[in-house]
């Protein structure tokens, strides 16, 4: 078996995934650089979430793990918002680096939804991931940068901290890329569910 350090630069745990989990990881990343101030001004000043962000790339990764989220909306999502009760599961099936293999996490919240708004999640909010080993991390998110890039799909990066449990003090950053949405559906009967890939990371 492969052992890593504990803390391994982000280069390195692209450079060791499979070709297919690294056609994903350059998708998360380019997601993140194409990051508009503009939408990230919805909580914070650009130049705090810029900085924020930065100073997280340039820790250490303690972990990092790969997978798929699946959303359900009850009522589906129109080109009118309404209150939607949204339910999600987080299921991280490859975790390169951290001493897990895979996790994942479920939850739901209800909010004011639609194909025309942009999905920013509800903070603070906190989400605890299961680990194949038995251990878990709470994980406090405070902040949110999403952006509707120009082929449509939405990437939405959370920040927070791990509060107790595995690595805890560790930063986490939550990226998410979401599909377009079909705008037929969005015009008529709605939009029950998106999937999309993920990624997570531990910093410290």
């Amino acid at each position: 078996m492969t052992k890593y350090p504990a803390v391994v630069p982000s280069s390195v745990v692209e450079a060791m995934a499979p070709p297919r989990r690294r056609s994903m990881f350059r998708l998360i990343r380019s997601g993140l650089r194409s990051l508009s101030c503009a939408v990230a001004s919805v909580l914070l000043a650009c130049g705090t979430v810029v900085g924020t962000a930065s100073a997280a790339h340039a820790s250490g990764t303690l972990l990092h793990c790969e997978g798929y989220f699946s959303t359900t909306y009850s009522p589906p999502l129109t080109n009118t918002p309404r209150q939607t009760k949204v339910t999600f599961h987080n299921d991280l099936d490859y975790c390169p680096v951290g001493g897990v293999t895979s996790g994942d996490a479920s939850g739901e919240f209800t909010a004011v939804r639609g194909c025309t708004t942009l999905d920013l999640p509800p903070h603070p909010a906190t989400t605890t991931f299961q680990w194949n080993t038995g251990v878990s991390s709470t994980i406090s998110f405070s902040t949110s940068t999403v952006d509707r890039l120009a082929d449509g799909t939405t990437v939405v990066t959370s920040y927070g901290t791990v509060t107790t449990g595995f690595d805890q003090g560790a930063q986490a950053v939550h990226t998410a890329v979401q599909p377009q949405l079909d705008p037929l559906a969005c015009a008529g009967s709605g939009v029950a569910s998106v999937s999309g890939p993920e990624q997570l990371e531990f910093l410290g």
